[in-house]
Order: structure tokens, then sequence, then C-alpha cells
């Protein structure tokens, strides 16, 4: 037997630049090669090696036409051309054809980007006519949805591992598809068919991702080969905008300090120098993050390696002393989820909020040299612009790079049970949305607050000598703004004289009518000052 998985392309105005490693996908092919050593597996990742090109925009966005309306090449720019990024599909099926696997196995894993697994499906389907299997985060928020499409055999719901363990016993014997735990198949009369899930095999006793098929180079943070770890699964909070419980359950599971390390071991041998661990909540339980930190220092080469946590650190879990120890272990950069300054908003949405913590935090980062990104969610449901600003003002006072996230909406959050959105699922589900908002007036609110955080960013950016200086004089030093910053600097002086917001297309500038200038307004008459990244202030 032979099993092909694949990771698919992805369609979207942007893609992220290293978090792409199909980490899951390399967990199933070394499950399925501890127990079944005769099946022959491989994994093909059709989204990374196969460039980008653009294509054109579906229709379900042309709602989007006059907010990315210019190819702007300002340091405020969002977004214009839409890509496909990866394979195309004749690439794929020709590859696939070549590989003559007996059964595909496919990672849906968001739903913005469910089109694309569902065309390299069907494509395989139709043409090679091979049994195709579908899994990831999408499958087990709507499972029936996925299995209903005519050329879809299989999905496996929640975590893969032990179900794909059955799901090959049966499909090495006799196809009793009721007996494998997480699946979903169709009968012989074509009814869907849903069995129920089970828990997984206990975390440590799970084999190291099978990153075999990969070139160590092929996923860096800049020069240097990145690898994913994931040291825990799950998380024992319960925010209403978070769908991670409808694949990992509601068990928080920890993996040992010394399984962890051994992998780690295991990755440095292989060439990769960059760790980014992808756990939901890194840093929960703090006896672990304290020897973690400690077995770091003891048992890696940390002056030739770079960790990193770009996923979930719950900055409520942090102190000055866990801060230290991430530090002396090789941290260098922290991303830390505010999400929102609204109390009331947070308790309804059940996301722990700790201003005081927040602040410590992040003051102690700086202090050590760590480098912080601290991120907002825009357009919460319920949350008004004026709470929106509030946050984004807070972080503009911090020594922190802003990053915003425009809410999506996905199948399985919790909220998704009372807040509805009229697009269609892969098109609320993604951050380019914008929001999952019917509203034209809330989306043109995102979309400005959006461009805000940039122009702060840009200004937190500014290297320049003195510690206090205000926005005028420093617009006002001509002679110090080069290249892309200069036509920032026009930009601003036009913004704050009132005569709105511009995009450059590389020969001139052009309006962006979906800019709200009274958004703008009360930002710049409520915000005291910018906190640059160097701990200098630019006051307003």
């Amino acid at each position: 037997m032979h099993m092909l998985l694949i990771q698919p392309p992805i369609e979207d105005f942007y893609q992220t630049g290293i978090r792409l490693q199909p980490v899951g996908l390399a967990y199933l092919k070394a499950t399925i090669k501890k127990f079944f050593p005769q099946v022959k597996v491989t994994l093909r990742d059709y989204h990374l090696g196969y460039g980008k090109r653009t294509v054109a925009r579906p229709g379900e966005l042309a709602f989007l036409n006059d907010y990315y309306r210019v190819p702007d090449r300002s340091p405020f720019s969002t977004f214009h051309h839409y890509y496909r990024f990866g394979a195309n599909i004749e690439t794929i099926v020709r590859d696939v054809a070549r590989l003559n696997p007996d059964l595909v196995g496919i990672s849906s894993l968001f739903t913005a980007y469910l089109p694309q697994a569902l065309q390299v499906a069907k494509a395989i389907r139709e043409r090679l006519k091979i049994p195709v299997l579908l899994g990831g985060s999408h499958v087990s928020a709507d499972p029936l949805g996925v299995l209903a499409e005519p050329f879809v055999d299989f999905v496996i719901r929640g975590e893969g591992e032990k179900a794909v363990t059955f799901f090959i016993e049966e499909w090495l014997g006799k196809k009793q598809w009721h007996k494998v735990p997480n699946l979903g198949f169709k009968d012989q009369a074509g009814a869907l068919r849903l069995n129920p899930l089970e828990p997984n095999f206990a975390i440590d006793e799970l084999p190291f991702p099978d990153l075999s098929d990969f070139d160590p180079h092929a996923y860096r943070l800049g020069r240097d080969p990145l690898s994913f770890i994931i040291s825990s699964r799950s998380c024992p909070y319960h925010c209403q905008f978070c769908s991670v419980h409808q694949t990992f359950g509601r068990t928080f599971r920890l993996r040992s300090v010394e399984n962890i390390l051994q992998e780690l071991q295991l990755r440095v041998a292989q060439g990769y120098r960059v760790f980014d661990f992808e756990d939901d909540n890194f840093t929960f339980d703090l006896e672990r993050i304290r020897a973690l930190n400690s077995a770091l220092r003891r048992e890696l080469p940390v002056e030739s390696v770079r960790l990193m946590a770009m996923n979930g650190v719950a900055y409520f879990r942090l102190d000055a002393e866990i801060l230290s120890g991430m530090f002396e272990a090789g941290f260098r950069d922290l991303n830390l989820s505010l999400v929102s300054t609204n109390q009331k908003l947070m308790r309804q949405l059940k996301r722990p909020l700790h201003l005081q913590r927040f602040l410590d935090v992040v003051e102690h980062a700086f202090k050590l040299g760590m480098r912080v990104t601290a991120y907002q969610i825009l357009g919460l449901p319920g949350e008004s612009s004026e709470s929106m600003i509030e946050t984004l003002q807070f972080l503009s006072a911090l020594p922190v790079v802003i990053g915003v996230s425009p809410f999506y909406l996905t199948p399985g959050m919790p909220i998704s049970s009372r807040v509805k959105s009229p697009l269609p699922a892969w098109v609320a589900g993604r951050l380019t949305s914008l929001g999952a908002t019917s509203s034209p007036e809330e989306r043109e609110i995102i979309y400005t607050l959006f461009i805000i955080a940039r122009i702060v960013n840009f200004l937190k950016s500014i290297k320049i000598t003195e510690q206090k200086v205000t926005l005028n004089e420093l617009l006002e030093e001509k002679e110090m703004w080069k290249g892309r910053d200069a036509i920032g600097r026009e930009i601003l002086m036009r913004l704050i004289k009132g005569k709105g917001m511009f995009g450059f297309d590389g020969y001139d500038f052009v309006p962006l009518p979906r800019f709200r200038r009274d958004v703008f307004g009360h930002f710049h008459n409520n915000v005291q000052f910018i906190r640059r990244m160097d701990g200098g202030r630019i006051y307003f």
C-alpha cells in the first residue's frame, strides 16, 4: 500500500512568510510508519516551493475591490493582487499520477483555504480515480459539509494519529469503516456516517514528526532552517472566538521536558536552527516552562539556535522570572495576544484580561532586549469603534510592534452559534475579508484601524537619537526621510492636514476613499504619544 499525504496550495492576497511547515501531516506519516512499516507513505507540500502567481479575485470577494483598489507601494499598504501560492492543478495531478498512490490524504487546515483543498481533492478523485480522505481543523469543524462532496470518500475529525492507524488497519483488512474512531464515511446506500470521537494516543507516545520528505532549507527564517515544535495540545481556556477545541478536544496535554528535548536534539542534528513552538498555550504550566527553560539552557547550543513562540504565549501566565528564563534559553521574540482592553467584552467572550500584568510583561521583556509583538482583534462582535481605538491607543504607548487581525468567523467557534455572517464560510473565515460583518460602515472602520496600526508601527520603527520629539517636529525634518519612508512622510502630512488617506502606486498618490477620516481624527486627537521600539516617545 502507498499513501500520499498532501498539503494543498492556497489563494489569498498574502501568505505568512514562515509558518508553513505541514507538521500535522508529518505527525501522521511518522505514526503510520511506526505501526505499519510495510506501508509506503509520501508527503508532498504543494504550497511551498512553487512560487506565486496572480489570479483573478473570486466574485465572492468583489466587495473588497474598493478597499484593495491600488497596488500601494507606501509603508502603509494593505493588499491588492490576489495570488495562488503553490502548484497549479495540472502540476499536482501529474505528480500524483507519477507517484501512483493507492490512497490520498489531504490537509484542510483553514476554512479560508477550503476551496483549494476541495479543488485538489476533486481533480485527483475524478482524473485518477483514487480514494480521497480529508482531515484538519476545518474538517473537524464541518465534517458533514466536507464529506457531502461527491469526490470526498472519507474524513477524519479531531486529532488524526490514532484514527489513521485504525483506518489503515481496516484498509489492509476487512474495511469495516464503522470501527474506525473519528472517521466519517459514506455507507453502501450513500448515507453520511460519523463515527464517535475517541481520545488520541498519550502525547509522549506520539512519534516525532517525520520530516524526511523535506529539505531543511525549504522552511526558513532568514537563512536559517526552521522547524515547528508542538509541546502541548489544546488549551485550558475557553475563548469564544477560538476553535481549538474542535480539533484538539478540551483536555490540555503537555509533553514532558525530556520528550521535547529529544526532538530538539534530533532537529539540531538534522540541520535545523530555528524552532517555533506552535502550542496554543505554551506558557500555561509554570512548573513545566521553568523546567523547560532550564533544560534548554543546559542541553541546547543556545548560541547557535533561535527559539520562538509565535502562536500561543499567555501573558497572564508570565512574570519576570519566567521571562528571564526564556531569554536565557534563547527566546528573543515574544508574541502576546491582548485582543482588547475592553474588560466587559472580554468577560462576555470568556477571555482573561489582566492589563497590569500585560504592562509588566511588556516592560520586563523590553528591558531584557526581547522584541514584543502585541496582537489586537479588530471587529469582535459587540465591540464599538471607540473600544477598538482605545486598545490601539493603549498599544501605541508601549514598546511593541502592533499586530492587528480583523476578526474572522469559522465553523466551530463557540461564538458562531450566536453570530451569523451572510458571507460564505471561506470568505468570513479569512483575515483579508476585513471582518465577517455585513455592514459596510463596520468594515470601513476595521479597514481604517488596520491602516492606522501600520502608521503607528511605521513611527515606532523610526531611528532617531532624541528620546522625546513631537510628530510635527519629526515631519518637518525633511532631510532625514529617504526612499519609501519619504513617501510615508508625505502621506502622513496630507492626512494630518485633513486631505484624507492616500496610497502610492509608484507614480502618483491615489486617494483611498474607504479610509475614515473621522476615525483617524478620533485616534489622533486622543493618543498622547507613541512609544518607539527603542523606548523613545513621539508626542502628538
